[in-house]
């Protein structure tokens, strides 16, 4: 059993680099949130075993976990619960119930892409999965947004993926989730992919949480094809919600100009890319 911190801690076990040659690089996400309670939670598990890999080597210990969040079905997300056996004390795993669908990425002139859940993935998580809709609290200060409202005209990075291999039914990627922690300080969001739109999961957060300033933005945030305008708009909606002291760790999905762009607002010391094997605390 973890002893309770007042801390909150994030390690990032995988991400599409790392912060450091000892550390292993995919593409895909997991990051470890250590409550103040104590209590540990993994959000994503990547694309293989890496974030198992990657643990064993920044001495992160993975046994009795309160629970695994799965921000979106995707194989980037939710591929290494192929590797689910070897997490002692068989940790619940929590998502939207359209993780389960089976993706397509269908992209004109390259070979189409399974992008859903693996088969060794969903025969492992099925047992122990509970469905999540709408924001759910998980734990002490810790919360699950999904099913998130789109408003229209918005910025919902959603193109290229199809619910069937000859590119019809795109995809809504309804199951886009984000985990939110909150501290005293203000709130932690933490993306797995921000497909639902990176102002529309703010907004939806904002909403539950009207009076809290935003800390903190941890992970991928599919901003990388975003044009200028969105990436003004997303500046400008995190200066009216930002608390004292924010920072910003972009990684997989978010791309280098969203870092810069974010960079030249706030400057080095608050905007950094995420980097496996970096840890965070709050």
């Amino acid at each position: 059993m973890a002893s309770a911190t007042r801390t909150v801690q994030l390690s990032v076990l995988c991400d599409d680099t790392a912060a450091s040659e000892e550390y292993l690089a995919e593409h895909g996400v997991s990051i470890l949130v250590e409550l103040p309670n104590g209590h540990r939670w993994l959000m994503d598990t990547g694309t293989t075993d890496v974030f198992l890999r990657n643990a064993r080597r920044m001495g992160v210990d993975l046994d009795n976990l309160s629970g695994i969040a799965i921000s979106h079905g995707h194989d980037d997300h939710a591929g290494g619960l192929a590797f689910y056996p070897p997490l002692k004390g068989k940790p619940p795993v929590y998502g939207h119930p359209y993780i389960w669908h089976k993706q397509y990425q269908v992209e004109k002139g390259e070979p189409v892409r399974v992008c859903g859940m693996p088969d060794l993935a969903r025969k492992y998580a099925d047992p122990v999965f509970h469905p999540v809709n709408h924001s759910v609290k998980l734990d002490e200060g810790l919360y699950f947004f999904t099913d998130i409202p789109r408003e229209p005209g918005s910025y919902a990075p959603v193109e290229g993926k199809y619910f069937n291999e000859d590119g019809t039914g795109p995809c809504p990627i309804q199951d886009d989730a984000t985990l939110v922690v909150k501290t005293p300080r203000g709130l932690i969001a933490i993306f797995g992919c921000g497909h639902a739109g990176y102002i529309n999961i703010l907004k939806a957060v904002r909403k539950t949480f009207p009076e809290d300033k935003l800390l903190s933005v941890v992970g991928g945030l599919h901003l990388k094809s975003a044009d200028e305008k969105v990436m003004t708009e997303a500046v400008a909606y995190t200066d009216s919600i930002k608390a004292e002291g924010f920072t910003f760790y972009g990684g997989h999905c978010t791309g280098g100009k969203t870092i810069q762009y974010f960079r030249e607002r706030y400057g080095d010391k608050a905007v950094m890319p995420m980097g496996a094997g970096r840890v965070i605390e709050y």
